[in-house]
């Protein structure tokens, strides 16, 4: 029976950690510098999806740098995002779970 509980204590309490993205530069306050605004309102998302609660459907795990890449690839003018918001979008069902990195922003373009 301890070892039943020890087991399921091990479950309960266990963890992990996995990286989400990576950014070139990240601010929460202005930045001196010229760019164009291209887009108000873009938004992008990366998402991974399991069934049955463990089985994945493509991806392991979705990435803030995915989800800006595909907020950016509907403008294609555009190569930065400004005034950006982050959010983990997670739907738990027993069939069907999904967890979504959603990205929501000011299109730029930083270049001449």
């Amino acid at each position: 029976m301890r070892a039943i509980a020890a087991v399921l204590l091990v479950i309960v309490v266990s963890g992990c950690t996995t990286r989400i993205g990576d950014l070139t530069i990240a601010s929460p306050k202005n930045l001196p510098g010229e760019f164009k605004t291209v887009k108000q309102g873009v938004v992008g998302k990366d998402c991974a999806y399991q069934v049955l609660f463990f089985i994945p459907i493509g991806t392991l795990n979705p990435t803030i740098d995915a989800a800006i890449d595909d907020a950016l690839a509907k403008i294609p003018d555009a190569d930065a995002l400004v005034d950006a918001k982050l959010y983990n979008d997670i739907l738990i069902a027993f069939l069907f779970n999904s967890n979504c990195i959603r990205v929501e922003g000011t299109a730029i373009r930083t270049r001449p």
